[in-house]
């Protein structure tokens, strides 16, 4: 054997490893201004015990630009923060650590499935489950996008992930740690990101009907002191998200992206049944209600989408490097073998994991913009899962151990190329092509201020871009307590704010009102459109010119 156990696992996460940590902080190019909040959020709180709005260690939500992120990947900042200092390497790290974790949890599940509920008797072929899962896990072009940011989804992907482990620990040991501790990282997800909050009750509930139907087929004697302290647990900690459900912290977000506030839907019926002299039948027919069950029903299946899948990924180019699949193309033989394998030797695990898959992606079917690969993310584990279930039923054709390992030789060898050409596009090509959806710029342009800025009276940045505030707090590391203080004066929009000590963060060029020494900081374009023909003097530029700074009179 050309590698033992141990050799394999490590060389196999030192691919994982280098596959996050390359170019780390450059691929994306720049942090999205949702990175930025988390980070100066997390710095604020790291400082002050406060958010940069003032509230004092919230623990639902933060108010961040009026959207009221879930907190825990704030707290998750913090101590790096602490230890490191601000920058996007401490904010993006939690992401990239749970990334791994991730991996790691996959091949974990996959080999407690396969061992402990299909093929209980083959130490070897759960070891292959494993490895295969943690190789494919560790390239997946799914993850590796959600690995190099700050996304909240990682986080509560990977405590979704490992309470699901833990549950099952649980109902194979029969010990009451398991049951606490799954219950503990399946409600610490809710508070990760807002998806969690109905995938992870749902697979909660889930896992206990699976559990109850076991003793009920008498194959598990159920432990009673285990439920009800895993069940106490769940109700102290799932309390405070329900309660913030009726609340501005949980309802911001709902009323921002469900469809449910789409009005368009609503008229539809209105029109339909109008049209049809408000009959009976037709207020049955054309009920808002169904039109609503047939958008959710839409979205949902949006996600089986071969292009989606296969082709160019989520839509939105922060979601995909746009010239990949959510999966490489190899992947699609193995779904129709893992298919074949859950119709040989499917059990009532099986359809549980229909059903994990099913909440996973439910939360995205509710939503405007689908398909969503970030909603959507709890759901990968399962589908790494099947394909590493549907390699290893493939391998089962071949009876010969020689042609069995050369065929699976050839197989890693298209995998990693498929690998490569992604990573390649990855790192080198996708930071520069849309270095626009990740506001490149503002790194170089706050830089080239700060050497300046003390030479004016008053200074105007334009909106252009997204968020300019706070990424002036962010890389000017300015002190929370002076955003504190003035977070009850300043001039907002939905949170953010639009001035700060002698500078306003503008809209429109008619919003700026020259004193004696007057700097703007703008696009090219707004510029151009703006002062080229006055006697505005260009002082400084950042590369492309995606920011000029002039002087105004």
């Amino acid at each position: 054997m050309l590698f033992n156990k141990k050799s394999l696992f490590f060389l196999i996460l030192a691919l994982a490893l280098f596959l996050r940590l390359f170019q780390f902080g450059e691929s994306p190019s720049s942090p999205y201004w949702e990175e930025v909040a988390l980070g100066y959020d997390a710095y604020s709180i790291s400082q002050t015990a406060r958010d940069h709005h003032g509230n004092f260690m919230p623990s639902v939500a933060f108010e961040s630009f009026g959207d009221w992120k879930p907190s825990l990947y704030f707290y998750a900042t913090v101590p790096f923060i602490k230890i490191l200092g601000l920058n996007i390497f401490t904010v993006r790290l939690p992401t990239l650590l749970a990334s791994l974790f991730i991996v790691l949890g996959i091949a974990v599940l996959a080999k407690t499935l396969f061992k402990h509920f299909y093929l209980k008797n083959d130490e070897k072929a759960a070891d292959f489950i494993f490895y295969s899962s943690l190789f494919l896990a560790s390239i997946s072009p799914w993850l590796l996008t959600f690995s190099r940011s700050a996304w909240e989804s990682t986080l509560a992907t990977a405590l979704i992930l490992w309470g699901l482990n833990f549950w099952l620990f649980f109902v194979i040991e029969n010990k009451s740690k398991w049951a606490i501790l799954a219950v503990f990282l399946l409600s610490l997800s809710t508070y990760a990101y807002h998806s969690a909050r109905i995938t992870a009750p749902l697979l909660g509930l889930g896992l206990v009907l699976l559990y109850l139907q076991s003793y009920l087929h008498k194959k598990v004697k159920i432990n009673w002191r285990a439920m009800f302290a895993s069940g106490l647990l769940a109700i102290l900690l799932f309390s405070p998200i329900a309660f913030s459900l009726f609340q501005k912290t949980g309802q911001q977000r709902i009323s921002e992206t469900s469809i449910f506030t789409d009005l368009s839907i609503i008229e539809k019926s209105n029109e339909l049944r109008a049209a049809h002299d408000n009959s009976v039948w037709s207020r049955i027919i054309y009920h808002r209600y169904l039109f609503f069950a047939g958008e959710v029903a839409a979205n949902f299946f949006d996600h089986f989408d071969f292009n989606y899948l296969f082709v160019s990924g989520d839509d939105n180019p922060r979601h995909s490097i746009q010239s990949f699949g959510e999966f490489y193309y190899l992947d699609l033989l193995f779904f129709v073998f893992a298919g074949i394998f859950f119709l040989h030797k499917r059990n009532k695990i099986t359809f549980f994991l229909f059903f994990y898959l099913f909440v996973a992606i439910l939360p995205a079917a509710f939503a405007k913009a689908t398909p969503h690969a970030l909603r959507t993310l709890a759901a990968l584990p399962i589908f790494i899962v099947f394909l590493s279930f549907g390699l290893w039923q493939f391998l089962e054709i071949f009876k010969k151990a020689r042609t069995k390992s050369l065929v699976l030789a050839a197989l890693i060898a298209v995998y990693l190329v498929f690998a490569g050409l992604f990573f390649y596009q990855l790192i080198f090509i996708y930071p520069s092509k849309y270095k626009a959806e990740w506001q490149f710029g503002y790194q170089e342009m706050l830089a080239k201020l700060a050497a300046i800025e003390d030479n004016y009276d008053q200074i105007y940045i334009t909106r252009e871009q997204g968020r300019p505030a706070m990424y002036y707090f962010f890389y000017n590391r300015i002190d929370p307590r002076l955003i504190q203080a003035f977070n009850d004066e300043a001039k907002k929009d939905q949170g953010e704010f639009l001035n700060f000590d002698k500078i306003e963060f503008i809209d429109q060029a008619k919003q700026i009102s020259p004193v004696k020494k007057t700097l703007v900081v703008s696009s090219i374009d707004f510029y151009k459109n703006s002062f080229a023909s006055s006697n505005a003097k260009i002082i400084s530029s950042t590369q492309d010119q995606i920011w000029v700074l002039y002087e105004v009179k």
